[in-house]
Formats: structure tokens, C-alpha cells, sequence
């Protein structure tokens, strides 16, 4: 009987001291986190950081879509400066013939600030050979 009240001493002490171990090595003092404090500026910004970058997205999907294509017939050359070709080259681009309007909001900043000249580039973008295709999925013009 001895024996038995002896292991169950013995088992009741190691019970104990498993469980005591997690308080004894506890620290008694609550662990510092620093968090970082914005201001109104400074959220402001980063909500406008954040508004800018969406926006910047949307621009970039909306040009892959002005330009994409699958096929010649969903292409068309427009003028991208608002003198077309007698600025040269630069003045025509092709694009998808379904996403106009798109392209009209992106290039929308250009104004005419000078006359136009009268002479139309003979370049080969704007010869009349030039005609739009679709290659590698985007349109483009071929002369």
C-alpha cells in the first residue's frame, strides 16, 4: 500500500510541476509592440496613392483593350493627334474598331494648339498602301 500512495505522490507532483512550468518561465511584464500611427495627412495620401494606382490599372486595361484584335476586321486606323497625318506618322494609329469611344476618353487631352499644316505626310503610316491588321493579337498598320 505503501508503494501505491508513493507513485500516486509521485504522479500528482509531476502533474503539478508540467503545469507550473508555463508560469514560472511566463514573463510578468506584457510584451511592447509598437504600431505605427498615421496621421489624417498621412492616410489621406495613401488612400489617394491607392485611388491613383485603380485608376492607372483601368487606363491600362482600357488601352489593352483599344488595341487588342483578333482578326484584320477588328481593326481601324484613326487619327491619334488631331492634325492625323500631316503631323507625320505619330498623328494615325490602328486600333480595335469596337473600342473607339475608349480610345477618344484616353486621347482626349489632345487640342489643337496650332494650325494644322496643309501638306499630309508621305510616310509610309499614312501612304495609301497603309492599311490596318491584326498581328500578335494587336493592331497595327501595314504599308
Amino acid at each position: 500500500m505503501n508503494k501505491r500512495i508513493k507513485n500516486v505522490f509521485l504522479l500528482v507532483c509531476a502533474v503539478v510541476v508540467v503545469l507550473a512550468i508555463p508560469m514560472l518561465l511566463s514573463h510578468h511584464t506584457p510584451t511592447q509592440v509598437d504600431l505605427v500611427k498615421l496621421d489624417a495627412q498621412e492616410i489621406a495620401a495613401q488612400k489617394e496613392a491607392a485611388a491613383q494606382a485603380e485608376k492607372q490599372a483601368a487606363r491600362q486595361a482600357r488601352a489593352t483593350r483599344v488595341y487588342a484584335c483578333s482578326a484584320d476586321e477588328d481593326c481601324i486606323i484613326v487619327d491619334k493627334d488631331p492634325c492625323g497625318c500631316s503631323v507625320g506618322p505619330k498623328g494615325v494609329v490602328a486600333i480595335n474598331v469596337n473600342h473607339i469611344v475608349d480610345f477618344n476618353e484616353m486621347n482626349n487631352n489632345n487640342a489643337v494648339t496650332s494650325a494644322c499644316t496643309e501638306t499630309v505626310s508621305q510616310e509610309k503610316e499614312c501612304s495609301p498602301s497603309a492599311r490596318p491588321v491584326c498581328k500578335a493579337r494587336r493592331c497595327k498598320i501595314e504599308y
